[in-house]
C-alpha cells in the first residue's frame, strides 16, 4: 500500500498533493519573508536619497520580480525570461546591464523558490556532488574567459529562450516514475551541468531547464524533482554570478534592482506553493509560451541589428 501511494505521489504530484489537506504542509507565508521586507525597508529608505520619487518611476518592477519568480521556479526557466525583455524594451536598458540585474534578482528569488522545493523534499540531493563543479566550471568559463558584450548577450538570449520554451512543451506531459537517476548518467549530466553553466553566464537562463528537460527526457526523471533540481542549480549559479558582478565587475544598476529583488523575494515561493493546489500543466503551458515569443522577439530585433544597424 505505502509502494503504491508513492507511486501516485509522484506520477500525479500536483492533482494528489491538491486534493490531500493533510499534504497540504508548505506554507506561503513565513516570519522570514516578513522580516526581510522589513529589512529591505529599512535598507531601500537608508541607501537612496530619494525613495519615494524612486518608488514612483520603478515600482512596476515589484510586479515583473514578483512574475519572474514564478515562472523561474515554477519551470526552472529562470527569471531572466522575464527581466531581461522587459529591462530592454520597457526600461530601454542596456543588455550587459540587465543581464548584471537578472544575475542579483535572481541569486534572491530562485534562492527563495529553492528553499520551497528543498522543505517539500522534491530535490535529488545526490546528483548536486555531480552537477554543482561542473556547472561552476562552466559558469566561470563564460564569465571570465568569454566576458558577456552586449551583442553577445542579445545574440544568445533569443535562442536560449526559444529553446527553454519548446523543452517546456516537450516536456509538459512528463511525469516520469525515477526518484533518483542511475549510474550511468553520472558523466552526461556533468556534460550538460557545465554547457548548462557557461549559457547562463551569458544570458542568466539556462542551467535550470536544461537539465530538467535532460533528466526527464533522457532518464526519465520524476517531472517534480528535476525541476526542483533544476531551480536549486540555477539559484546556486545565480548567487555565484551575483557576487562576481557585483563585487568584481560592477555596474549592476541597483535602482532598479531593489525593485524585482523585492517582487522575487515575495514570488520565489510561489511556484512551489501553488504545485500543491493545482496543475502546473496550464501555467507551464504559458510561460513556454512566453519564453518562445521572447526568443522570437530578442532574435528578430538582433538579426536586425546585425544586418542593418
Amino acid at each position: 500500500m505505502r509502494k503504491n501511494q508513492q507511486t501516485l505521489c509522484y506520477s500525479a504530484p500536483a492533482v494528489t498533493l491538491g486534493n490531500n489537506s493533510s499534504a497540504k504542509n508548505f506554507a506561503y507565508f513565513t516570519p522570514w519573508l516578513f522580516v526581510f521586507t522589513l529589512i529591505w525597508l529599512a535598507g531601500y529608505a537608508t541607501i537612496f536619497p530619494d525613495p519615494i520619487g524612486l518608488a514612483a518611476s520603478h515600482w512596476p518592477l515589484i510586479i515583473v520580480g514578483v512574475l519572474g519568480a514564478f515562472i523561474g521556479n515554477a519551470t526552472a526557466i529562470g527569471g531572466g525570461i522575464v527581466f531581461i525583455p522587459v529591462l530592454m524594451f520597457a526600461y530601454q536598458v542596456d543588455p550587459v546591464s540587465a543581464l548584471k540585474l537578472t544575475f542579483v534578482t535572481q541569486a534572491v528569488g530562485m534562492s527563495s523558490g529553492a528553499s520551497g522545493w528543498l522543505r517539500r523534499g522534491e530535490v535529488p540531493l545526490s546528483l548536486l556532488q555531480w552537477t554543482v563543479p561542473a556547472l561552476i566550471i562552466g559558469t566561470m568559463m563564460s564569465t571570465f574567459l568569454i566576458h558577456p558584450q552586449p551583442m553577445l548577450v542579445k545574440g544568445l538570449f533569443g535562442p536560449i529562450a526559444f529553446i527553454a520554451g519548446l523543452l517546456t512543451l516537450i516536456t509538459l506531459d512528463r511525469k516520469g516514475g525515477r526518484t533518483e537517476l542511475p549510474a550511468k548518467a553520472r558523466i552526461p549530466i556533468v556534460l550538460v551541468s557545465f554547457i548548462g553553466g557557461m549559457i547562463t553566464g551569458w544570458v542568466a537562463i539556462g542551467e535550470g531547464e536544461i537539465i530538467a528537460a535532460f533528466c526527464m527526457l533522457a532518464y526519465g526523471l520524476n517531472a517534480n524533482r528535476a525541476i526542483g533540481l533544476g531551480v536549486v542549480l540555477l539559484s546556486l549559479n545565480s548567487l555565484l554570478l551575483a557576487f562576481v558582478h557585483a563585487l568584481y565587475f560592477g555596474g549592476v544598476p541597483w535602482d532598479m534592482a531593489a525593485f524585482t529583488m523585492l517582487g522575487v523575494l515575495w514570488g520565489g515561493r510561489l511556484g512551489p506553493f501553488l504545485a500543491q493546489w493545482i496543475s502546473p500543466r496550464a501555467t507551464k503551458k504559458g510561460f513556454a509560451f512566453i519564453a518562445l515569443l521572447d526568443g522570437l522577439m530578442i532574435t528578430l530585433q538582433a538579426s536586425y541589428m546585425m544586418y542593418f544597424r
